[in-house]
């Protein structure tokens, strides 16, 4: 429960925003949180978006290492069918985290921002992550953001409670 949330977010810093800012996304949203309740109809809004009748879930198709919004988006449920039948599920979730640098003053870490999500399988190459940080540090350098650097790896703690 609480404890263990706070112990994983303690113990991997920047991971996980604390529950004062989960409160506050949770209650900023129209969703209705009830415990021991399955959200159905929020997932069904999530996997189909209503506006853009777009499907998560399968491998994003990348263009020069960076990944192609709304790629499996159609109105046609046999697309949508043949889709299930044919094409590869994602195993693998490809997220890029920021995390700002703390004030010298402050005694905890500002809270990271979730910029990006899709799902992934294990083909991609090291020139594709090459050309997605590429992409990624010009966007930010156009917005005046500074990145100071770059890493990737596999969260060990969620293997353990996963």
């Amino acid at each position: 429960g609480k404890q263990v949330y706070e112990f994983v977010r303690i113990n991997i810093i920047g991971a996980l925003p604390n529950l004062t800012t989960l409160k506050k996304l949770i209650s900023s949203t129209d969703a209705i949180l009830t415990e021991g309740r399955f959200c159905f109809d929020a997932l069904q809004q999530y996997l189909n978006s209503v506006k853009t009748n777009s499907f998560v879930g399968f491998v994003t198709k990348l263009s020069n290492g960076v990944p192609i919004p709304d790629y499996y988006q159609t109105d046609s449920f046999e697309e949508l069918q043949f889709w299930f039948n044919n094409i590869e599920k994602s195993n693998l979730l490809n997220i890029h985290m920021f995390q700002p640098i703390p004030q010298l003053n402050r005694t905890n870490a500002p809270a990271s921002f979730l910029m990006s999500a899709y799902g992934v399988d294990s083909t991609s190459t090291a020139i594709d992550i090459l050309h997605r940080w590429i992409y990624i540090f010009n966007n930010c350098s156009k917005s005046q953001i500074r990145i100071i650097g770059f890493s990737t790896g596999k969260i060990f703690a969620l293997d353990l409670c996963c």
